[in-house]
């Protein structure tokens, strides 16, 4: 059976999903769950329908059946069991999916690089996570993920002079700054306001070198 869905029909989908008309997006995935119960790209969707609808015990079934038809050697597949696990507040067992993932990709998927350098410093490892997101900066620059995650990170560290260099990157590549799961507004007004904290903190601090 095919594992793939028509664009068409992806399309039609994704529209619902944007509409939060989970139910009618739901209906549409099961007419190739029927004829395909192994289709890979309709679990997908499945997952995806069920986490945004906050069912994370459900979604966790699909993307588990998924992990074991491919043996757990999916990168794809281990990285949405990461994002599942860390909802539930499965912290060890999350970064053990995500190291395979990190191994199977041989730390060449940025968006992998930077989950799992934000895992480091869950673990108190800041040093690791400064590392790592350089690491996916390296692979991706235009990632507004990345470029947050960096300018975040910067400001923990107080190392404000290389935070404001990522921000005027960020305003220098704006136009071709690549989002996902998030408005372009939304890392506007996030960068914004750590433009404005550097601002208040360099009153009273001196840039580190």
């Amino acid at each position: 059976m095919n594992t793939y869905i028509p664009e068409q029909l992806i399309d039609e989908i994704e529209q619902l999903k944007e509409l939060n008309k989970f139910d009618e997006a739901m209906k549409k995935i099961n007419t190739i769950l029927v004829k395909d119960p192994s289709n890979e790209d309709a679990l997908l969707q499945v997952t995806d329908i069920q986490y945004r609808q906050w069912e994370i015990g459900k979604a966790s079934k699909a993307i588990d059946f998924l992990n074991a038809k491919k043996n757990h050697e999916d990168p794809l597949g281990l990285y949405i069991k990461w994002v599942l696990e860390m909802e539930k507040n499965n912290w060890i067992d999350a970064k053990k999916y995500l190291r395979k993932a990190l191994e199977l990709t041989k730390a060449e998927n940025h968006e992998i690089i930077r989950c799992y350098g934000l895992c480091e410093y869950w673990y108190g490892n800041r040093e690791k996570w400064v590392n790592l997101l350089k690491d996916s900066f390296s692979i991706n620059n235009k990632d507004a993920e990345v470029i947050y995650n960096l300018i975040e990170i910067y400001i923990l560290e107080q190392n404000y002079k290389k935070a404001k260099s990522m921000i005027s990157y960020f305003y220098k590549h704006h136009k071709n700054i690549q989002t996902i799961d998030k408005d372009m507004e939304y890392y506007d007004n996030k960068i914004a306001l750590f433009e404005k904290f550097i601002t208040t903190q360099h009153m009273f601090t001196p840039l580190h070198a």
